[in-house]
Formats: C-alpha cells, structure tokens, sequence
C-alpha cells in the first residue's frame, strides 16, 4: 500500500509516518519543510514544496493508493485575522488536491478535520459525529467547508472519504505554539522559567488524547476500511486548570499563572464522543492524562540545549 502524508512533516504527520512505516507501508510525504526535531528517515520519499505548485503535487500523487491531508495554514486564531487569506491557504488547495486525485484516479482519501472548532459551542456533554456544525472562527468555517466539498466529490466522483475529526493531540515532537498545543507551550514555558497564560478561569473542559493513542486508533480505522465521520478523542474532559495541576507535578515545578479573558475563537468545552469510533476499531486504551503529560515532559527537557 502507497501512502501519501501530505502535511507528514508536522506534529501529527511524523508519528503517523512512524506507525505506517512500522507496518510497512510505502511512505511518500508532502510538506513546505523537513521535519523541525528530527533527521529525515531513509524509508521516506519526501516531496518538499508548497501546496499551490500544482505540477509538484500531482507529481507526488503517481502510484498513490491513499491521501493523508493533514496541512493547515492556519489555526482558529490566526484564520479570524485575515478570512481570505484562510480560503486562498487552506480551502482552495484542498479542491486542487481533490481534482489531482479525481484526474490520476485516486480513490481514497482521509481528511483531518477538527474535533472542536466544526463543531463550535455544541449545547451537549458529549459531542457526537450527528451534532449540527456551528463553527466560531474562520478556521472551524474553512474545515467544514472542505468537508462539504469531500460529500460532494464522493457524490460527483465516487470518491471515498474518512473524515478524521481529532480533539487535542498533544505529545513528543509537537511543536511550541502558543496558539495552540496547551500541553506542549505549557511544558516548554516551565522548561523556559516562563509564568503561564490562560484565557479565561480555567475551567474550561476539553478532550486531550496522546499522540500515540491518536495514531494508533487512527491506523486501525484505516486498516478497517473505515468510511465517513469520526470523532478520534479520549472521550473525557480535562480542565486547564486540571492540565496545570498534572504539569507542575510532572515537572516537579509550580508556575505562575496569568488568567485573561476568554477569546471569542476559542471553544470553551469539548469533550469528544468516540462511540462511533470503538464501534468500529473495538476497545482502545487511553494514556491518562497525567502519563502523557510525564511523557511530554521528558521530550521536552531533551530540547533544553537545542
């Protein structure tokens, strides 16, 4: 089987990459740039160049079985600062991806959407795949636009889909943001003698899984020839101050915290339903949070001289 991982450079992607080429699968990768905390790997045929180069990513899409689209240019954030900019990165080459696989006859692709800006401030404990899609920022707009258009090329062109929506992976190798990866710009501001920021109380609930879990689960769907919407989540909620609580005892650190208004992007609770998602894979273990958190962490002192 011949995958491409478009976006197979980042977060996500490098452990993706990692699973796929542990159960030997051709891996083909599609990104600006090599991967930030690590060598290029010897098994990857990596294809680097950016989205709008039509001619380099129909070249990169030759003897492809399935697409991993994976790349954003954006996050919820930064997508309400310039709209267009978010549809001209971010929509439109997701539509000049789907027209290459159409044109080279590529049947299968797998989307990842977004678990919590799609769904927006969803009235329900836990949110299931059927819940109507509010989103509240551009960026949550934009992925369920290109959901739409994924219906309607399974329509049009028989395309098959699975549409991945993730809550908030977090783990090794996740890059420090501070839009977005609580987690990981959390570890990295202790790491760094930095106080922390918080918008709102910290109560805010949200659906964390590690990254392995998420890959795992993930690889399992595909294996399964899983076709539609899931939720991939660890199905329970953590709140930041929660989060804050196991950082300090994994790093043996207490932090100060600055606790500012909420942002009008951010969605204030999610917790993913993942029903759907065991229905097909079975039972799946769910690293505690405080053991992702340990696990992080020690990546994260590994960067210290870096």
């Amino acid at each position: 089987m011949n995958v491409l991982i478009i976006g197979g450079n980042g977060f996500i992607g490098s452990h993706l990459v990692d699973h796929f080429l542990e159960k030997k699968y051709k891996v083909r990768v599609f990104d600006v740039s090599y991967e930030k905390f690590r060598a290029p790997l010897a098994e990857v045929d990596y294809r680097i160049s950016k989205l709008d180069n039509i001619p380099d990513l129909y070249e990169a899409m030759l003897g492809i079985d399935i697409v991993f689209h994976l790349a954003s240019a954006s996050v919820p954030s930064t997508s309400n600062v310039d709209q267009i900019a978010d549809i001209n990165n971010n929509l439109i080459p997701t539509l000049n991806i789907l027209n290459l696989m159409n044109r080279l006859g590529i049947k299968k692709i797998v989307y990842f959407s977004s678990g919590g800006a799609v769904y927006g401030n969803a009235d329900q404990a836990k949110i299931t795949e059927d819940v109507p899609l509010n989103p509240i920022s551009s960026y949550g707009i934009v992925k369920s636009t290109i959901e739409h258009y994924i219906y309607l090329y399974n329509r049009l062109y028989n395309l098959n889909y699975l549409i991945i929506r993730p809550s908030n992976p977090y783990g090794p190798r996740q890059g420090h943001f501070i839009a977005q990866g609580v987690i990981s710009t959390f570890l990295r501001k202790v790491l760094d003698g930095e106080s922390l920021s918080v918008f709102g109380d910290g109560s805010a609930t949200k659906d964390y899984i590690y990254i392995k879990d998420f890959v795992s689960i993930l690889f399992k769907l595909v294996e399964r020839n899983g076709e539609g919407v899931f939720n991939i989540g660890s199905g329970e909620g953590t709140s930041i101050n929660s989060i804050i609580e196991e950082v300090n005892l994994a790093t043996g650190l207490t932090t100060s915290v600055n606790y500012t208004p909420q942002k009008s992007y951010d969605v204030s609770n999610f917790v993913l339903d993942i029903s759907k998602v065991t229905s097909v894979v079975g039972d799946i273990e769910i690293t505690p949070v405080r053991t992702g958190i340990e696990e992080t962490w020690k990546w994260i002192k590994t960067l210290k001289n870096k």
